[in-house]
């Protein structure tokens, strides 16, 4: 270099110093949420380089202003493959609606432009916003392109690839996955996550002993290793399994006691599952060193188990639990958990009294609160609070089926077909399946068999043998012979090897005439007695 150059560069080192400090100050204050600032040091900055445009934009996307961030970018006077990278992983978090117009932006930068880095944004994108197969197409589209550049998948790929496979359900695809990361990817323990993918993706597509090589082949295990493996047991009902690797594991988190106390509750073993739950509140919520791990997914989760078993009084304890470790009512989960568990045992005083003690409500608080009392008899109590839940907007399309159903237990059908007919009309949600299930279900407990088959017969649905099940069900507790014969018939032809005979010996055992049965069934309806549930 000539000494006239020379001079010049050592001239400018403080210049660039400068830059690089004002650099790095806008992505801080930008990591930290404060867009406006960001922007206000970027602004002020004399001489703006590639990289401080790309932080400043990064700083955008950070705090959450997608729009304005897309505006940056077109506004940029530069763009490369750092830039586009950041616009594309801010819009796959922005919702569905954004994942086109990152699309879209992928697209316009020239393929000799992309990097591996621009490839996983957009095929993590598409697997965030619930689109596996567009990220596998995308993969296989352009993975010659970019082998033949040099561009190869690295372990971030992959782990949205497998867990693109698992959501489209392609074992096939897993396993050329696997043998890929397997050349591709180095085993060190920065990757763990690869594995962990790997272990998950085979676990959860029926190769278990796949995932079982995957994990007792690697050099390094995480404690989310250990997870995964025992998740995957647990879905293989290999309770002992799940056991044994929780006995052995040094280090446990909120997630390791989370599963195994689901495992041992979802495979008939709540009782053991309340045990260990017991094991885990005598150590203060602490195992494995001072990190407390009882958390509210473990308390919803053993709620649940308590709901399962019927244990009020034990349910009581843990309610009281969870108030002292603050999750009683600002929790909206744990909350939710705790109306399901007084509903399951016939508690309602407890379940009206959570659902006023919350101080955040969701569509589900309002939806348990409607069934919890519908399901115990009190339909009247279900239908004021399913008006209030109307009112402020809280329903979706299982507020009506809570809300039919509570009127089914209580015989109130005028006001169940009156629902029905808002539900689209005046609420603007459209009746499935199960919305005409519950409406068969309440005309026939009311004895109005006739309009309960008519409906059957003309809903939008093809009808299957859940709904001639529940058909049937009505005709044997009004002694209705003749029509229980026509749903045995179809459950015969829907089902040949279902069990439909037992059906048809308890109609053949149902006594009266047509007109006999008419009237019984008249009579049942205005005498009928309101469901409940019992704690026993």
């Amino acid at each position: 270099m000539a000494p006239r150059a020379l001079g010049k560069a050592v001239q400018d080192l403080p210049r660039l110093s400068r830059l690089a400090r004002r650099t790095i100050e806008v992505t801080e204050v930008g990591r930290a949420g404060q867009a406006e600032r960001a922007l206000e040091l970027f602004e002020a900055m004399p001489v703006k380089s590639q990289v401080s445009w790309n932080a400043a934009l990064a700083a955008l996307v950070d705090a959450g202003r997608t729009d304005w961030a897309l505006s940056f970018l077109r506004e940029m006077p530069r763009r490369n493959a750092t830039s586009y990278t950041t616009m594309i992983g801010g819009l796959s978090r922005a919702g569905r609606a954004a994942a086109a117009e990152a699309q879209h932006l992928f697209e316009e930068l020239p393929l000799d432009q992309h990097n591996v880095f621009t490839w996983t944004a957009m095929v993590s994108c598409h697997v965030r916003n619930g689109e596996p197969g567009k990220a596998v197409e995308l993969f296989v589209a352009l993975y010659a392109k970019f082998f033949a550049r040099g561009v190869l998948p690295n372990a971030h790929t992959f782990s949205s690839l497998l867990k693109a496979c698992v959501d489209v359900q392609s074992l096939a695809m897993l396993l050329q996955l696997h043998g890929l990361t397997f050349k591709l990817v180095d085993e060190g323990s920065r990757h763990c996550f690869v594995w962990n993918a790997l272990i998950d993706g085979h676990a959860k597509l029926g190769a278990l002993s796949d995932a079982e090589k995957v994990f007792y082949g690697m050099r390094y295990r995480d404690i989310c290793s250990c997870n995964i493996m025992m998740d995957g047991y647990s879905r293989h009902k290999l309770v002992d399994r799940a056991l044994d690797l929780f006995r052995i594991m040094r280090k446990k988190d909120a997630s390791t006691w989370n599963i195994i106390i689901s495992c041992l509750g979802e495979n008939s073993l709540g009782e053991d599952a309340l045990r260990l739950f017991i094991d885990l509140v005598r150590s203060d919520g602490h195992c494995g060193g001072n990190a407390k791990v009882l958390n509210p997914s473990i308390y919803t989760t053993v709620l649940h188990t308590c709901s399962v078993l019927v244990l009020l009084a034990f349910g009581r304890q843990v309610h009281a639990r969870t108030v002292k470790d603050g999750f009683g009512q600002s929790n909206v989960f744990v909350s939710n958990s705790l109306m399901s568990m007084y509903s399951s045992c016939g508690a309602t005083l407890d379940l009206e009294q959570v659902f006023e003690e919350m101080t955040v409500r969701d569509v589900v608080s309002w939806n348990s609160l409607i069934r919890g009392l519908g399901q115990n008899g009190l339909g009247r109590q279900a239908l004021a609070a399913g008006e209030r839940a109307l009112e402020l907007g809280m329903y979706n399309g299982n507020t009506f089926i809570s809300i039919l159903t509570s009127c089914s237990h209580a015989g109130l059908v005028v006001e169940g077909l009156s629902y029905f007919d808002a539900m689209a009309k005046k609420h603007g949600v459209e009746p499935t399946f199960d919305h005409y299930i519950s409406v068969i279900d309440l005309l026939g407990r009311a004895g109005r068999l006739e309009e309960a088959y008519d409906l059957l017969r003309k809903m939008p649905f093809a009808s299957n043998a859940l709904a001639w099940r529940t058909l049937l069900h009505s005709c044997l507790a009004h002694k209705n012979s003749a029509m229980g014969s026509i749903a045995v018939q179809e459950l015969r032809a829907l089902q040949p090897d279902g069990g439909a005979g037992n059906y048809e010996r308890l109609v053949q055992g149902c006594r009266g005439s047509t007109a006999d049965e008419t009237q019984a069934g008249s009579e049942k309806s205005a005498d009928h007695t309101p469901g409940c549930s019992w704690v026993t």
